[in-house]
């Protein structure tokens, strides 16, 4: 036991450096490599910037090295400064893209199916009449029940507790990685690990993309989207057979009706005129009674007299010889005569005019 008790102090004499002041220091390995023999740390690795994928005409940020699934070098405005931000973020865009790859799946869906389901349960249908979904441009949240937010809240919550845990109790923990896989999907090797996330933030970066198309699309045009792009989202039977509806109706022109010059209206004349007619009477009948008890008509119906009396002559005899009517001596009141003459003119010339002869 002395014997090893001596062996471990010499052996443990090289690790130890000789003080001036014959105190002890800290054990100590030399480094060979060293000028004087004395050990140092090493100093940390310095990253190289690499060419950035994304845009290849600058260097891509010093932690986006391309060790990470989907990293091509896209940071322009400098936010993973860190080895830590960089996690935050991937963090933060994995969830983003798994959601938008649900949401891009379930809009066309809503549009293609919700009448039915809600049909078929008796509930209200929440599509609006273009057959668009509610969203925040499209209007329509309200119809959504409150019960389905609060569902969504709880099992977003519920989620996300689940990540923070399994991030803080997990070694190697990748961001995004719930160790939800119930088909056996993710591959055993760590090259195909890679490249199953690779393809996860490559769908899901599109998907972000599509659904924010749909929003403004839909806005915009006022059109669903599974009718802007039929072809996408039915059965290519039903876009065939719309097609030709479509070419169908193209192909026949339409009748040119075109509108009447005149539109008559359905009342019968009879209805118009006979106001004016009683009006015009009411007006020039006093006048005629008047002139008609004067001595100047008394002087027209004597005239009138004579005048069937020669025709009827003419008749008998059957010469043709013109007959000279000597007429009467002009009656008194021949003013009050002229004066019935041109009212009955005037009379005549405005039943003329509502189209009635006298």
């Amino acid at each position: 036991s002395i014997t090893l008790f001596l062996t471990s102090i010499v052996s443990s004499s090289a690790f130890v450096a000789v003080g001036k002041s014959g105190c002890s220091a800290p054990l100590q390995m030399s480094d060979p490599n060293s000028p004087d023999g004395e050990w140092r740390e090493p100093e940390p690795v310095k990253k190289v910037a690499i060419k950035s994928q994304a845009l290849p005409f600058t260097n891509a940020p010093l932690t986006l090295d391309g060790s990470m699934a989907g990293d091509v070098g896209f940071d322009p405005l400098g936010f993973a400064k860190t080895e830590v931000d960089l996690s935050t973020y991937r963090e933060a865009e994995i969830k983003h893209a798994r959601l938008a790859m649900l949401a891009a799946a379930g809009w066309p869906l809503s549009e293609l199916w919700d009448k039915k389901i809600a049909s078929l349960f008796g509930l209200p249908g929440v599509l609006d009449e273009a057959g668009r979904v509610p969203s925040v441009l499209n209007g329509g949240l309200e119809k959504v029940s409150p019960f389905y937010w609060g569902f969504c809240i709880i099992l977003a919550a519920a989620v996300d507790f689940y990540g923070v845990n399994r991030a803080s109790n997990v070694k190697g923990y990748v961001p995004g990685d719930l160790g939800f896989d119930p088909f056996g999907l993710y591959p055993k090797d760590d090259k195909g690990k890679k490249w199953m996330q690779a393809a996860e933030i490559k769908n899901g970066r599109i998907a972000m993309i599509a659904i924010t198309a749909f929003a403004f699309q839909e806005f915009a045009s006022h059109v669903a989207i599974i009718d802007e792009v039929p072809f996408l989202f039915k059965p290519f039977w039903s876009v065939f057979a719309d097609m030709d509806n479509a070419a169908k109706t193209m192909a026949t022109p339409a009748v040119y009706e075109a509108p009447p010059i005149f539109d008559f209206d359905s009342t019968p004349l009879g209805s118009i005129t006979e106001p004016v007619v009683d009006a015009i009477t009411s007006a020039v009948t006093p006048s005629i009674d008047a002139a008609a008890s004067s001595p100047a008509a008394e002087a027209v119906t004597a005239m009138s007299s004579t005048m069937d009396a020669v025709s009827s002559a003419t008749t008998t005899t059957g010469e043709a010889a013109t007959s000279v009517i000597i007429p009467p001596p002009a009656a008194e009141g021949s003013d009050e005569l002229i004066e019935a003459k041109k009212r009955i003119v005037e009379l005549e010339a405005k039943l003329a005019a509502v189209g009635i002869s006298p």
